[in-house]
């Protein structure tokens, strides 16, 4: 689990961490009943001594605020003596939102180890859910699991510092059946606030083909609004009307970068004046290398515009494509009857063991584990890429996800050619052409390998340059 801290170093590290989380519990970002990460994985997530996390939770249980349970762990306590939330927002006012557009083609890299699954941990929630499942199918709830919604809400309070309630959580069979929805809802709402009139999604350049391919389907006009290194160019933005916008700040897709905080509440800003609604998702910032100091969307947001979707096909494989949205309270009711529309099954099973998995904690340390094997391939990537092509070239997004793009000089060979080479090496490539970058993926590929991988790719494109040149001096 990564909390939301944002620390000084030339500032008292103990008191930075005690103010900080005092704020989180006190404003509710933090819920009672919240279990806190071990002393141990919050040292290893900032990069400071274990005893000086000790030393606060010391002194917030003294005060509290936390409370230890015998093999258990820290927690926030039941009930926490906290005056009232300062600085929350008034309540949000319900609006409808316009609808879909469209997006470019981009190969997909960054492939998650099977091998790093959970495996028996998740076979025993199973059978403990088929044990218990005759119980739970009579109550089934439209939304999904009431279990599984409430885990999430307070894993999103824990690990984002949202404060989001349970029932604004739908449950979702994959990404695309929750990218579906929510084109669903915006183009319904733009109609009926348009009067039929064509309606706009605008996306990221380049964006995620699935996700333009799923927004476009309801008939709508894709604007594309061009990405930097700092995320979406919001100068860029259309003027009028837009339904949705689509963005992934914490890792955008393809090229991985973030979208700066000034960027975020522009963004915001914007979405405000023009009516649109936003939708961000947040599936590949499970996986973040270090702290992340730059709040999502939906905490930075005080108009109730933002949607979030969520899912751990990131963290724990594709075969586990389930998805969620978190929606403002004004959607819910809207968002309920369109998912029996698009599709009323169940998969009371495996959000049964989900539930149990995020509740348990076992989530949290399966994702610390992960996120140190993960985090240990893409330094030995961009090791490799260093020490064997030595180029000065670019590299965007290797602070989160399964993949980074690199940008090689044009000496070295076009991106087309240089993602060929790396998947004939065994690695996992792809090219964006119309960038000059080369996607690389380092999920699902070992250390060695990728060291292996990449001096193969050098003495093939050395190979390359070489025949290039022996045949410019032929001609």
């Amino acid at each position: 689990m990564l909390m939301p801290l944002k620390l000084v170093r030339d500032q008292q590290l103990q008191q930075q961490i005690f103010d900080q989380l005092r704020d989180l519990i006190v404003t509710s970002r933090l819920r009672p009943g919240s279990r806190l990460p071990s002393s141990r994985m919050m040292a290893e997530q900032f990069e400071i001594s274990r005893m000086t996390v000790l030393l606060t939770y010391e002194r917030l249980i003294a005060d509290g605020y936390l409370e230890t349970r015998p093999s258990a762990g820290t927690f926030v306590a039941r009930p926490f003596p906290a005056p009232a939330p300062m600085g929350v927002a008034e309540p949000l006012t319900p609006y409808e939102c316009p609808g879909p557009a469209v997006a470019e083609p981009e190969a997909r890299v960054g492939r998650a180890d099977p091998s790093l699954f959970p495996t028996q941990r998740w076979r025993s929630l199973m059978r403990a859910g088929l044990d218990r499942m005759g119980t739970h199918l009579a109550a089934e709830h439209p939304a999904g699991s009431p279990a599984l919604r409430r885990a999430i809400a307070c894993w999103l309070s824990s690990s984002r510092g949202l404060a989001v309630a349970a029932d604004q959580v739908i449950l979702l069979k994959s990404r695309q059946q929750a990218l579906h929805l929510a084109a669903h809802l915006a183009s319904r709402s733009s109609s009926r606030s348009s009067g039929g009139t064509e309606t706009r999604i605008v996306v990221e350049d380049p964006c995620d083909d699935l996700a333009s391919a799923t927004l476009a389907g309801e008939g709508s006009v894709l604007v594309r609004v061009p990405v930097d290194v700092d995320g979406m160019r919001i100068d860029c933005l259309p003027a009028g009307d837009a339904a949705l916008i689509h963005v992934t700040p914490e890792h955008q897709r393809p090229l991985g970068v973030g979208l700066s905080h000034d960027r975020r509440v522009a963004l915001l800003a914007w979405a405000a004046a023009s009516g649109t609604l936003i939708l961000e998702e947040d599936c590949d910032g499970e996986l973040r290398y270090g702290a992340t100091n730059v709040p999502s969307l939906m905490r930075l947001d005080t108009a109730d515009r933002v949607i979030l979707l969520g899912g751990f096909c990131v963290s724990l494989g594709p075969w586990l494509d389930m998805a969620y949205l978190v929606l403002p309270h004004g959607l819910i009711a809207s968002a309920l009857t369109e998912r029996r529309l698009i599709d009323d099954s169940r998969g009371t099973l495996e959000q049964t063991a989900l539930a149990e998995f995020l509740e348990g904690g076992g989530y949290a340390r399966h994702l610390h584990r992960l996120t140190k094997a993960y985090a240990s391939r893409r330094d030995a990537l961009l090791a490799a890429l260093r020490r064997h092509l030595g180029d000065p070239a670019r590299v965007w997004g290797q602070h989160a996800g399964l993949h980074l793009a690199w940008f090689p000089s044009p000496e070295t060979g076009s991106p087309d050619s240089l993602a060929a080479l790396a998947r004939l090496c065994g690695l996992d490539a792809a090219a964006v052409p119309a960038r000059q970058a080369v996607l690389l993926g380092f999920g699902a590929i070992p250390e060695r390998q990728i060291e292996t991988g990449v001096r193969q790719l050098a003495t093939l494109t050395q190979k390359v340059r070489n025949a290039e040149a022996h045949d410019r001096g032929r001609a």
